[in-house]
C-alpha cells in the first residue's frame, strides 16, 4: 500500500508539473461556504461576521487558489500538499502578490502542524482521490489542528456519478483511473453512509447538499458531487 500512494503521490507531482492543474480562481462552493458560516460582504468594505475565523488550512492546495483567496480576504493562510511542483507554483503566487502564505509539502493524512492551529479548513476534490482508509486519517487529522467548534468544508465526488464503475476497481467505491491527465490516479466516490463513516465522532455536518450537472449530448450523464459544511466536534 505505501509503494502505490508513493507511486500515486508521484502521479500528482506531474499532473501539476506538465501544468495539466492551472485553474487560478477559487472554487464558488468554497466562496459560498465562507459567506454562509464565516463572513458575508455587505459592501466593499463592510461585512456580516458569521463567526470570527482568522486563520485557515487549504487541504491538498495544489497551485494555492484557496490559500491565496483566504490570504486576500486578510485571513492567515496555510496550505499543504504532496506535489513539490504545486508548492513551487503555490509560493511563487504568493510572492508575486506579497501575501504571507505558509505553503509546505506534505501528506494530508500527516500534518505538520500544531493541534487547535486553525479556526477553519477547506478540501476540494481532495479526499475523494485517496482511499477511504487514507481519507480518514486526514479527517481525523484535519480534526486535530482545527480549534474546538472549527469549521470543515469539504466537497467529493458522488456515488451516483456518471464516471462511477470505470476504471480498475481496488476497494469499495474505489477506482483507477484508466484514461486522462488523472490517469493512474485514485478516485473514490462516496456513499451517503460513508460520509457519516468519514466524519463520525469528528464533525457535526452543518450543511449538506449535491450538485449535479448533466451533460450533452444527451444529459443522461450526471457529474455528481457532495458539498458539506461542517463543525469539529
Amino acid at each position: 500500500m505505501v509503494k502505490k500512494e508513493e507511486n500515486e503521490d508521484r502521479g500528482w507531482d506531474k499532473v501539476y508539473a506538465e501544468r495539466f492543474m492551472t485553474n487560478w480562481y477559487p472554487n464558488e462552493d468554497i466562496i459560498r461556504f465562507c459567506a454562509r458560516l464565516i463572513r458575508k460582504r455587505l459592501t466593499h468594505d463592510q461585512f456580516e461576521v458569521k463567526r470570527p475565523v482568522e486563520s485557515v488550512l487549504d487541504l491538498g492546495c495544489g497551485n494555492g487558489r484557496h490559500a491565496v483567496y483566504f490570504a486576500r480576504e486578510g485571513m492567515k493562510a496555510a496550505g499543504i500538499d504532496v506535489s513539490p511542483s504545486a508548492i513551487s507554483w503555490a509560493r511563487d503566487w504568493a510572492q508575486r502578490e506579497n501575501l504571507d502564505v505558509d505553503f509546505r509539502l506534505g501528506k494530508i493524512e500527516e500534518l505538520p502542524f500544531a493541534d487547535n492551529a486553525f479556526d477553519a479548513a477547506v478540501s476540494h476534490g481532495v479526499l475523494d482521490h485517496v482511499r477511504m482508509e487514507t481519507a480518514r486519517r486526514a479527517a481525523e487529522e484535519v480534526h486535530r489542528v482545527l480549534k474546538p467548534g472549527g469549521l470543515f468544508y469539504c466537497d467529493l465526488r458522488s456515488s451516483d456519478d456518471f464516471e462511477y464503475g470505470q476504471g480498475e476497481e481496488v476497494a469499495p467505491n474505489t477506482f483507477v483511473v484508466s484514461d486522462g491527465y488523472e490517469r493512474g490516479l485514485v478516485q473514490h466516490f462516496f456513499s451517503a453512509p460513508e460520509i457519516e463513516t468519514l466524519f463520525d465522532g469528528l464533525f457535526r455536518i452543518l450543511y449538506s447538499e449535491i450538485t449535479e450537472r448533466r451533460l450533452a449530448p444527451d444529459f443522461q450523464r450526471r457529474y455528481s458531487r457532495w458539498i458539506l459544511g461542517a463543525e469539529s466536534i
